[in-house]
């Protein structure tokens, strides 16, 4: 009899795991399904946005058509706009800066040709007294051409400082060590690149340098884990590293 309650009860085992295990599954496949959904809601959403609006222009149309309305030239020539793509787009200058005139002109998932496009209306429309330049570590990979985006970096830089908009350089934010997905292709040795470039023209016009890079890469050039949100975000410890970099060179 003791054999038979031995195989029931080991049955029963097994059973209950087997049950246990599938009800883990269903909840993982049921985890897994909602962030592909909302992945591809995303997906979809920014289609949409790129489809009716590829520069990203309309963002901030209202607020800078308010702007343009409510403050005179003089009040404008006091902000400092921050300008860029994600990660600018994260950083809160009300809640880093507070105090400051500064205003975020940040475009998540942007690539600098769409940068460029809006450049005009979200920096040099509004005459701000000075513009925090910044691009995306995120751009940098095996098929961008760095060419083209140094060229649209100065060709920004320099319509500011023709429009007597001070132009202030930041440099590219390391990545983590994770962000490191190609071979033969290093994402550190680039942005180290690109930011050797923006030190040079910075030096050739007497333009400032906001040096964010030096700031948080570690000994490697990556961003430590301790300062990441994500491969290429920064998360609230990094940006406040970012806004003591920023703070003495703003009003």
């Amino acid at each position: 009899m003791k054999p038979m309650l031995i195989i029931i009860l080991v049955i029963s085992v097994i059973g209950n795991v087997v049950g246990l295990f599938a009800i883990y599954k269903a909840f993982r496949y049921r985890e897994a399904l909602s962030q592909f959904q909302a992945y591809n809601k995303n997906l979809a959403n920014n289609f949409e946005a790129l489809k009716n609006d590829f520069p990203g222009a309309l963002v901030y149309a209202a607020d800078n058509h308010r702007l343009l309305a409510e403050l005179p030239a003089e009040e404008r020539r006091n902000m400092t706009v921050m300008f860029g793509a994600s990660i600018t787009r994260g950083f809160d200058p009300e809640k880093y800066l507070p105090g400051k005139k500064i205003i975020n002109r940040g475009v998540g998932s942007q690539s600098n040709t769409q940068l460029l496009t809006r450049f005009s209306s979200d920096v040099l429309q509004l005459e701000p007294d000075r513009v925090v330049l910044k691009f995306c570590s995120g751009n940098f990979n095996p098929t961008c051409n760095v060419s083209t985006m140094w060229d649209e970096f100065e060709t920004m830089a320099l319509m500011a400082h023709h429009k007597g908009i001070g132009p202030m350089l930041a440099t590219i934010l390391p990545a983590t060590r994770e962000a490191e997905h190609y071979d033969n292709y290093s994402m550190a040795d680039n942005i180290k690149a690109f930011n050797e470039k923006i030190k040079n023209l910075a030096s050739k016009y007497d333009f400032p340098v906001v040096d964010y890079h030096k700031a948080l890469a570690d000994s490697e050039g990556f961003l430590p884990d301790n300062l990441a949100r994500d491969e290429i975000h920064p998360n609230e410890k990094g940006y406040e590293i970012m806004a003591s970099v920023l703070s003495p060179l703003v009003d």
